[in-house]
């Protein structure tokens, strides 16, 4: 969904697909740029001076990337995960999912559900 100005765009699942390989690319970088930051505070006590730099660099790192994704359009539900909000649902992608396959409700963006389900049943019209 694009916010412009008080107006509101939903994704059909043919847009969401069409901008999923930059939202991919994006995803991709920002995981690679978080690899080592995460590895040194794994490695380090809780209790290190220097973890507070380094969690500070981690938040840095998951900031543009929400950034970036919410400039798009989307939504992140969670680390690494986005969603395409279609009005009734959010269409969900998890890095390093190669397509959308999921979706979830608005009320509940923890569960995600086989979009190939929603779809067979309920036949939505933004699934065209």
């Amino acid at each position: 969904m694009i916010e412009i100005g008080n107006e509101k765009k939903f994704f059909g699942l043919s847009e969401a697909q069409a901008l999923l390989p930059l939202i991919q690319a994006i995803t991709e970088k920002h995981q690679q740029e978080l690899k080592p930051i995460q590895h040194r505070l794994e490695s380090m006590l809780s209790n290190d001076p220097r973890r507070k730099s380094w969690e500070s660099e981690f938040s840095d790192v998951v900031s543009r990337w929400r950034n970036k994704v919410q400039q798009l359009g989307a939504k992140v539900t969670d680390l690494w995960v986005v969603g395409f909000d279609v009005g009734e649902v959010l269409l969900s992608w998890k890095y390093p999912e190669l397509s959308i396959s999921y979706f979830i409700s608005h009320s509940d963006p923890q569960q995600r559900v086989k979009l190939s389900e929603y779809v067979d049943v309920y036949d939505p019209d933004w699934a065209c």
